[in-house]
């Protein structure tokens, strides 16, 4: 057990230390790059509000700070109507939504429409609108919203959602869906969905998709055979729009509504822009960031005890030992890394602990040889011999008198090593290699290359920068460190002042 004496001393050793590593500009530049990616690994979560695969805007969407330039005159910005598509509450009725009948004014037509918190669709926290039609003929009721779409360039994509549902619908008395997007320039009406609705559970289901890429909603907006999706066809220009649904009742049915909503996806976003699935890509990196420090910190970890123990045990044992151990080691030096790595991870599996494990197991011999030279220089030593002489054991020898003299060498070997490590994780990422189900800068490469991302022109310059500088910089930061370290720990390099 360490006394408080001990552990102050070693306290007040770690901050003189610091102190002197502060003091090299090359440490300075390296401890600040990892403090900043290190901030980003531990506070990924506040830094962003997405998750790292989650759509959150246009495929390919370039940086929002492009549109400040010529060239991103024809770029747009995502736009939602409808924020709360659930009616959690009652006042988004009242708040988001236009009510209106093309029959004449609510007021003086048998229609009811009001919340109601008991009926809601499926897997939806809110309630809905409930719409009911007292009178003795078909009614139509409209709830619709007006926006501005002020971008010179369509969206991406769009996606429309509704779902209603009615007790009483059937062949005989169905409900009439329209749900429609109006454009104040021309006056030109797109219908999205128009069908009569027989069916007695909520419709759409789940299952149908009201996006740019449905059949139907291509069908409707007149975009098949066409180059333009509908998108660009109904966001041709500036101009206020107006996006609802119309619904026509039969006498005495009643009616609920929700999950009204329309969602623009545009073709600029956030820091970095976004990936060929809409993904942000600042959030895979900020998220790829803990996979990728914490691979190249704990395989480091690993390679370096395990050459540390090798070459302890190599050098100052020697014999027998030392020959096994050297003549394994430099069978394992002969053996191509990256071919070795790939069988590995092929017939291990591609989960990231393996992936740690193996690049851990594979990186140890380098450091092996260079602590077994070191130790067989420092057991000849007077100090050694004495400590022989006295009684000391070998374990004895090792941990006080050997070890503290290459500690130095471990700890610039290790700083050392970590680049090495991220490196071979993102490589074996780019080759499909790593595991899938994490985000690391390497799978965002592996993400580039299934997509074939770079035989666009131009190519997506924002995807790749982001993690390949990131990579660059933090496999420089600890190379500043090592090379600081390595300064301070050995006279012969420190620089005259």
């Amino acid at each position: 057990m360490v006394s408080r004496q001990g552990f102050r001393f070693q306290l007040k050793r770690a901050s003189g230390l610091l102190r002197v590593l502060l003091k090299n500009r090359m440490a300075v530049i390296g401890v600040i790059l990892l403090v900043v990616y290190a901030f980003m690994a531990l506070g990924a979560s506040l830094l962003t509000s997405y998750a790292p695969y989650q759509q959150v805007s246009g495929s390919l969407a370039q940086p929002e700070w492009i549109m400040n330039f010529p060239d991103g005159y024809y770029l747009s910005k995502n736009i939602v109507v409808g924020q709360d598509p659930s009616f959690t509450s009652p006042a988004t009725l009242v708040s988001e939504w236009t009510t209106s009948s093309v029959n004449g004014s609510l007021t003086s037509l048998p229609i009811q429409v009001s919340y109601a918190s008991n009926a809601t669709a499926p897997s939806d926290p809110g309630g809905s609108v409930r719409i009911t039609n007292y009178g003795s003929r078909n009614e139509s009721v409209r709830l619709s919203q007006t926006f501005q779409f002020p971008y010179n360039g369509p969206p991406k994509k769009f996606a429309a959602s509704f779902e209603v549902y009615s007790a009483t619908a059937g062949l005989g008395s169905p409900v009439h869906l329209r749900l429609f997007i109006t454009r104040a320039l021309d006056g030109h009406t797109f219908n999205i969905w128009d069908s009569n609705d027989t069916d007695t559970s909520w419709t759409p289901s789940a299952s149908e998709s009201l996006d740019t890429d449905a059949g139907i909603v291509r069908q409707n907006t007149g975009a098949v055979g066409s180059p333009l999706n509908p998108a660009a066809i109904i966001f041709s220009a500036k101009s206020s729009y107006t996006y609802g649904l119309e619904l026509t009742l039969s006498p005495g049915q009643t009616a609920y509504l929700d999950k009204l909503g329309l969602k623009l996806f545009g073709s600029a976003f956030g820091i970095f822009g976004t990936n060929n699935f809409g993904a942000d890509i600042w959030t895979q990196l900020v998220y790829g960031s803990r996979i990728s420090l914490a691979v190249g910190l704990t395989a480091a970890g690993i390679g370096i005890g395990l050459g540390l123990l090798v070459g302890l045990m190599a050098g100052f044992l020697g014999k027998l030992v030392d020959e096994l151990l050297m003549r394994f080691t430099d069978m394992m030096l002969v053996i191509p890394g990256l071919p070795l790595l790939i069988v590995l991870v092929a017939v291990l599996g591609q989960s990231i602990i393996n992936v740690v494990i193996i690049i851990g197991f594979l990186g140890w011999m380098g450091f092996a040889r260079i602590v077994r030279s070191q130790v067989l220089s420092l057991r000849e030593r007077p100090f050694v011999e004495a400590a022989r002489a006295s009684g000391a054991g070998s374990g004895r020898i090792i941990s006080k008198h050997i070890f503290p003299n290459i500690v130095s060498l471990t700890y610039v070997n290790l700083a050392l090593a970590v680049p090495g490590a991220i490196l071979t994780e993102a490589a074996l990422a780019f080759l499909g290699l790593s595991d899938p189900g994490v985000v690391s800068w390497g799978n965002i490469f592996s993400d580039i290359r299934q997509s074939n991302a770079l035989a666009l022109h131009p190519p997506p310059w924002w995807w790749v920068l982001p993690p390949g500088l990131s990579i660059a910089l933090v496999s420089l930061s600890f190379v500043l460190i090592g090379y600081a370290l390595d300064e301070i720990f050995n006279p012969r390099l420190r620089r005259r002042r």
